[in-house]
Formats: C-alpha cells, structure tokens, sequence
C-alpha cells in the first residue's frame, strides 16, 4: 500500500490538521478501492508517504475504524474492512428510504440554483458514462448529492450522504462488471442515465410522487447490478470469502455471512 508523493503534497498544502489529512487521504483510498477490503495497512509506509508522525495516522485510522471502514487487530495493527455480506440488506433497505425521502423532498423544496446545479451534475455525469466509467462512481454520488441538497434538510442529507459513500465501494466494484449475457455495462450505464434524466424531470417538474418512484427504481436497479455482480464471483474479479474459509469453499457453502474483497486481498490473507 502506498499513497504517492504528488497526492502527499496537495495533501500538505490544504488547512487542517496532520490527523484530517490523514483521515482524508486514507477515507478516499479505501472507498476509491485502490485499498482494497481486506487489505493490510501499513502504518510505518504511510508515516513515511504522508510524511507526519505515527500519531495523526493512528488517530486517522480510529476514526476510520469507527466509521466501519478500516478494522484495527490486536498487535497486528490494522487493515481495510471487508465489505460483509450480512450487512448488504440493511444497507439497500436504508439507501432506498433515504433515495426516496430525499428526492421528494427535493422536488417539492428545489430553487431554480438547485436545480441548475443538478443538471450540471446530471450533464457531467452522462459524459463521464460515455468516455470514463472509472469515473461513474464518484459522479454519479455527486448527481444524487445534488439532489439531496435540494431537499434543504441537512439531518436527512448528512444521514444520505453516509449512505452514499458507503455505496461507493460496491459502485467500483460493480462498474467494471460485464456480464456475459442479458444486460452489458454499456446498457446498464445508460439505463443508469435515462433513469437520471427522468429524476431530473420530475424535479424540474415538481412532481415530487414521481422523483420518489424513480429514485425508488434506480436504488433497485444498483442493488440488482450487485447481486448479479456477486452471483459472477470470480469471473467479476472478486471473491466472497467467509472467515476462516477459502473463497472457494465460501462459495460453495453458501454462506451469507462472507465478504466480498478483490481477488488479490483475498489471495494475500489466506
């Protein structure tokens, strides 16, 4: 694991303290994926990247361990969370709520900055889907933070944006996933598009019984597209692993209690 020189740099030269750069760079790694779940996480490589003292870091990954991202091991120290299996339900159960809630809201309370701020993202969003879709994920949290702020309810927005960087870990994981039959990503990522378009609208709109219908679509459309994608396991370049199990023996159990990781996590802590 390593967070390069130039990322270190811009890192120094914002405001805050040693620990909120730490927490910041470390934050944005793991639901990036370039640390992967399941990772091992070096503190001595990241005292030295980040050039700060052992302490900032250390107060960084508590913070993050709190936040369910980062699992610190008794003097073994610590490592990036898994993403466990057992969680997923909850977690599309409160995504779909906080979808809905918030994107009605949003078209019965937008202003006219509002909505030009969510067709500029909504703009952005579908370039990005047609030339980078490295970069779907990080666009489309910011169309539907967007909208969430439209709904001018900071309780509901902070409690939707948790939810939506919590989703951005699946996101990575699912956006390079191609399935061999039925749906390709290029369908998908214009169905995920239209569906878009059409909040859009009804925002525009104020048809605020149609925004929560389609967001309450479009949030089971991301939570099918995982389910397909763990169905894939191996062949989606991920793994569900159980505790103290092989990924294959995980798979054929059945478990429900795995998590997912990248192939390489899962390799390297067997």
């Amino acid at each position: 694991m390593r967070i390069d020189a130039s990322a270190a740099s811009r890192v120094r030269q914002r405001k805050g303290t040693g620990r909120d750069h730490a927490y910041e760079r470390l934050r944005e790694g793991i639901l990036s994926l370039r640390l992967q779940p399941g990772a091992p996480i070096d503190e001595g490589a990241l005292v030295r990247d980040l050039r700060m003292s052992r302490t900032p870091v250390r107060e960084a990954l508590i913070r993050l361990a709190a936040e369910g991202l980062v699992e610190l091991l008794p003097n073994r120290g610590a490592r990036v969370a898994d993403i466990p299996l057992m969680s997923l339900p909850a977690f599309f159960e409160a995504l779909a709520l906080a979808q809905r809630a918030t994107h009605h809201l949003a078209a019965l309370r937008r202003t006219a900055a509002d909505l030009a701020r969510i067709e500029d993202e909504h703009a952005r969003f579908a370039g990005i889907a047609r030339r980078d879709p490295a970069g779907i994920p990080a666009a489309n949290r910011a169309f539907h933070a967007a909208i969430a702020d439209a709904a001018h309810n900071a309780f509901l927005a902070q409690c939707y944006g948790e939810l939506l960087d919590q989703g951005l870990r699946l996101s990575r994981f699912t956006v390079i996933y191609d399935p061999p039959r039925g749906s390709t990503r290029r369908r998908h990522f214009d169905t995920v598009v239209a569906d878009h378009h059409a909040l859009l609208l009804a925002i525009r709109r104020r048809d605020a019984g149609a925004a929560e219908r389609l967001a309450a679509r479009h949030a089971d459309l991301f939570r099918r597209r995982v389910l397909d994608f763990l169905a894939a396991g191996d062949n989606a370049g991920a793994v569900v692993v159980a505790e103290g199990q092989a990924p294959r023996a995980a798979r054929k159990a059945g478990t429900s209690s795995g998590a997912i990781r990248s192939r390489g996590a899962a390799s390297s802590s067997r």
